[in-house]
């Protein structure tokens, strides 16, 4: 009798053991749910983050390009003059801008050589692009006068996400 009760109570032990390993199964499958599911939306959330990072980085590099056309578009101040209303005379258009990934293809017209040279040069400068190079350059007649045609292309230079934060926050100051 006593050795059927000490059965009696490993019995129920196993018993409980099964339950509570049962129960432990269940929990550790649910939790391995939790984690493919934790895993799927850093995925999610990682993709977003580029995609954010990358329509941030579009925006700041056409941002930087038309600081780099506007206005001032040449070094030297003699080639500051008004025109006859007293406005500047805007010296550089692009006709096509094209970027996919890192490659950037610039299309414009200039009123010289000298203006599309100081381009380059503004864009080597700022560091922020890199092996700028002049493809073409031609003279073109637009309405009698004697413009230049002009293709660049250059690649923009990854900025480490340290760095990029800190050039959003300069260049949002300067707006």
């Amino acid at each position: 009798m006593s050795l059927q009760k000490r059965l009696d109570v490993l019995d129920t032990k196993i018993k409980n053991s099964k339950t509570m390993l049962a129960k432990f199964e269940k929990q550790a499958r649910e939790a391995d749910r939790i984690k493919k599911e934790l895993n799927k939306l850093e995925k999610k959330i990682d993709v977003i983050k580029s995609l954010e990072t990358g329509r941030k980085a579009a925006v700041l590099m056409l941002d930087n390009m038309t600081t780099m056309v506007a206005q001032k578009t040449s070094i030297s101040e003699s080639d500051l003059s008004p025109n006859k209303d007293g406005k500047p005379v805007k010296r550089l258009w692009f006709t096509t801008f094209q970027a996919k990934g890192d490659h950037i293809d610039i299309k414009g017209i200039a009123l010289d050589n000298k203006t599309v040279a100081d381009f380059m040069t503004r864009l080597e400068v700022s560091k922020l692009y890199k092996n700028v190079n002049l493809k073409t350059i031609k003279q073109k007649k637009i309405n009698k006068l004697n413009l230049k045609s002009f293709e660049i292309t250059c690649n923009r230079v990854a900025l480490e996400k340290s760095k990029n934060t800190k050039e959003s926050s300069s260049i949002q100051g300067k707006k």
